[in-house]
Parts: C-alpha cells; structure tokens; sequence
C-alpha cells in the first residue's frame, strides 16, 4: 500500500513521504490527519490510479520517521519543508488537500504558495483553535491530548507510546477501543478497515516526542486568516461528525473568499475514507 521514500532536509532532517496512485498523473499532496501518517491516504490508491492522479503524502516532523522539529507550526511546515519537498520533486503546480488536523496544513500551503497551489480540500477539518470558544466544541479526546501535550508533555508521550504498543500487537483492538469515541457510521468503518487503521496509528507514533509536537501545534495560532486565502478551496463535512462539529464547515465557508461546500448529512468523519475518490476528482477538475 504506497511506496516510502524520503529525502534529506536543508537543515539534515529528514522527511518521509508516500506516494499513492499513478506516479505520472496530476499531483495532489495530502496532509495527513491527527493520531495518524501519511499512510491515512493509503485507501485511496485505486481512486488515484483510476483517476490518473499522484498523490504525495508527507508525514510531518515527527511523525514516522520523518526527523522531529520541536516547536514546529502549521505555517512554517508550509513555507519550509513542503516547499522544499515540492521542489526537490519538481513540482511546480499541485493541489492539496487534509482531512481532519491536515485540513489545517491544507489550507496553510494555499496561504503561502498561492502561485503554486491549484485549489484546496478540507475534509472535517477545524477552526483555529487558538480561540477558546472554538477549542471548547472540541470532542473530548481532542481536548485533552492537546492540553497533555502543552502542559503534561511526558504523560502524553506515554499514551501514544501506549496507543502504538496496542496497535502493533492487535489491530483489531485497537480499532475497536477507538470506535468507542465515535458515532456508530465511523465506527463501522474504522472496525472494517481495521489494518489500515492501526498501521497508521503504529506509524504516527513511532516517534512519541513528535506526536506530542504535533498536538501542540494542532492548537496553535495558525499565522493567518482564513480571508486571506486566495485559491479555490471545497470544504467536505459529514453531519454526523462527533470528532469535528459540522458546524464549524459552514462558518469556514463563509469566512474564506472562494469556497465551496459539499455536505454529507448521514456520514460522519470518516468521509475521507467514503468520499476521497470524489474529492480527488473535484481537485484535479478544472476550476
């Protein structure tokens, strides 16, 4: 599922990145969720293959074994390490696109590389959650990794130790203790596609330091506005979301300038595994 390569950073760190799909096609690049890798794309292989699309998948610092880059924010992975991975690839123009925490990331790389980027997706993605009000409409899991990890730092890295531990030994089990937080239509997925599942929560937690970097950085100031994006972006929300409030897709859609919302009223967060193929297709359409 996907093949790993990696290169050397200007600074000596290393990223990891998959690719999915057909290697000559349209680019897309994704940004990875929380609590999981680059691999969280990996179902969408036969999508992208049948839509002549290549998809580029990096996993962040920290995560896998790509190197960790303490204090790392959403922005500055855009303009840095994705600018030089697009560019090491050559890769001139690209669209993008993030489910759940990525869809922050997704949309920090249309801020910052509008010449590049073609259009955006945010799949169940979130507000800034630097504001308070917002953060508090964060599910309760959410909330307390990402305060662990601000002020518990070592607690936190025991749970994700603990969360890849499980998921290495028993991926049934650990797709059913996570199916236990979410609405019965996410559950269903998650325990069908349960190797898939805990291989990307065994690789988003290799590094327990990283993830850790990474939670920290979910409720961090983004270092822009949502009014400040310029490129075409399609937002895609379920309305049985538990993980990310629906509501939060349509407040996106009318603060930002060009943007377009498709929802799913019946399905939830996991519409990044129900509805990739149409949102790759959507990507790689013309605007």
């Amino acid at each position: 599922m996907g093949v790993a390569e990696e290169i050397t950073l200007a600074d000596g760190r290393r990223m990891v990145y998959y690719r999915f799909g057909d290697a000559g096609g349209e680019v897309v690049v994704n940004c990875h969720g929380g609590l999981v890798s680059g691999l969280d794309v990996g179902l969408s292989d036969a999508a992208a293959r049948a839509s002549g699309i290549s998809i580029i998948s990096p996993n962040r610092p920290g995560i896998g074994r790509s190197s960790r880059k303490a204090g790392h924010g959403i922005l500055n992975w855009a303009q840095t390490d994705l600018v030089e991975l697009v560019d090491r690839l050559e890769i001139e123009r690209f669209t993008v696109m993030g489910w759940s925490e990525g869809g922050q990331y997704a949309l920090a790389a249309a801020y910052a590389l509008p010449s590049r980027v073609e259009r955006a997706a945010v799949i169940a993605g979130a507000l800034p959650l630097d504001d308070p009000q917002i953060f508090g409409e964060l599910n309760a899991t959410d909330r307390r990794l990402s305060s662990l990890s601000r002020r518990l730092p070592l607690l936190a890295r025991g749970y994700f130790v603990t969360s890849r531990m499980l998921a290495g030994a028993s991926p049934r089990v650990v797709a059913r203790v996570a199916a236990r937080t979410m609405t019965r239509v996410d559950a269903d997925i998650v325990e069908e596609n349960h190797e898939w599942f805990a291989q990307c929560v065994v690789d988003a937690a290799l590094d327990a330091a990283g993830a850790v970097d990474e939670y920290a950085a979910f409720v961090a100031p983004w270092g822009f506005e949502l009014e400040q994006i310029t490129v075409p972006v399609d937002i895609y929300q379920g309305g049985v979301d538990n993980l990310v409030p629906p509501s939060w897709a349509r407040t996106m859609v009318s603060r930002l300038p060009r943007a377009t919302l498709h929802e799913y009223p019946d399905e939830g967060h996991f519409i990044a595994v129900t509805r990739r193929a149409e949102v790759l297709r959507e990507l790689v359409a013309p605007v």
